[in-house]
């Protein structure tokens, strides 16, 4: 089994790599694809915009209030779960949460965009833990940041496709720079996300 050392080094480089890992950190991400929803979703933009947090409340503050508890009593070695056989139970963790904000968007006849988009993360969730477990050690960080984007450039304007040209040089930079992941599993996260966003457009409530 494969095993990455952290560097413990205080090098401006390492500490910016850190730094770039919680600022580009997939909750982050997943909570912005959840407000970014609300807001598109709904004519109302303060009404949309709770939806958007109440959902991103399950969808990336549940998980990653639960991460944290687990690293305080050591259940896990760091709250960005890099090491692959810790990572199991975690996307059970975030699928359950997910799939309990779908439950909340039905009883509650929220938009359809808002279910939409937590399908969407549940299969998101089932296709990169499958592969993680089995295969590669898919990049949640670039996974989840793509498709944000990607997000992004669906709901609002084509052009956030070029924040792509940045933003992902600075997150590989982070997570090689930390031993976190391999190109190949940098760049798996990348092409994964894309694939599923393009799919999952096929399946998008018109909006409006």
């Amino acid at each position: 089994m494969k095993t990455y050392i952290i560097p413990r080094t205080t090098d401006p480089s390492t500490t910016a790599a850190r730094i770039l890992s919680d600022v580009f950190a997939p909750a982050v991400s997943v909570f912005l694809m959840c407000v970014l929803s609300g807001i598109i979703s709904h004519p109302q933009t303060w009404t949309g915009l709770g939806w958007g947090i109440l959902l991103g409340g399950f969808c990336a503050v549940i998980p990653m209030a639960a991460i944290q508890l687990a690293v305080h009593r050591e259940y896990l070695t760091d709250r960005h779960v890099t090491r692959r056989e810790q990572r199991w139970w975690v996307f059970l963790v975030c699928a359950g949460s997910v799939l309990s904000g779908i439950v909340t968007t039905l009883l509650l006849n929220a938009p359809a965009l808002l279910t939409w988009i937590l399908l969407t993360m549940v299969a998101g969730l089932a296709l990169t833990g499958a592969i993680t477990l089995i295969g590669p050690k898919i990049s949640m960080h670039t996974f989840c940041l793509t498709a944000l984007i990607v997000l992004a450039a669906m709901l609002v304007s084509p052009w956030w496709l070029l924040s792509l040209l940045v933003a992902l040089p600075l997150v590989a930079f982070a997570r090689l720079k930390l031993r976190h992941h391999t190109v190949l599993e940098i760049a798996l996260g990348v092409v994964i996300a894309l694939v599923l966003m393009f799919v999952a457009r096929l399946f998008m409530p018109q909006l409006g």
